[in-house]
């Protein structure tokens, strides 16, 4: 199996992700490997350092009223399914919309989702071990994907 070839597409954070946070999703060039998103964080107690949160945009089902994060096992409950109704109230969403976005083929909607569930659920609970950065090392990761989707 070929190696991806990850392409940042877009930064669903804010304007000045390094600054306040981002939210990168990237689709794999070569086709092979699902999107992922990387969750940008700065740290309130250390303002010379960042957490980089990277995870797959799982393409969930929804079947019987069963919300999965498992393809071969559609009747088996995501982690997260049962706390869905408090994660709408969180983000100020309908629990359809949301669902909707976790079965959308579009990875920005998926982004979204799975962002939602980290903001409720915590980021550890999607990336148990995230990158933790410098400033030289978050410019130099970030610094060219803010460059490229701007220009």
């Amino acid at each position: 199996m070929s190696q991806p070839k990850w392409e940042c597409v877009a930064n669903l954070g804010d304007i000045n992700p390094i600054v306040h946070g981002g939210l990168f999703v990237f689709v794999d060039k070569t086709g092979v490997y699902a999107p992922e998103a990387e969750k940008l964080i700065p740290d309130d107690n250390d303002p010379k350092t960042w957490h980089a949160y990277r995870f797959i945009l799982e393409p969930c089902t929804f079947q019987d009223g069963i919300l999965s994060d498992n393809p071969y096992h559609p009747g088996i409950a995501a982690w997260f399914a049962k706390t869905l109704v408090d994660i709408c109230k969180y983000i100020g969403i309908q629990q359809d919309k949301l669902i909707g976005m976790f079965l959308s083929d579009d990875p920005m909607e998926r982004a979204r989702a799975w962002e939602s569930v980290g903001d409720y659920h915590g980021f550890d609970n999607l990336d148990h071990d995230p990158l933790v950065l410098n400033r030289a090392e978050t410019w130099g990761r970030y610094n060219s994907q803010i460059d490229a989707l701007v220009n």
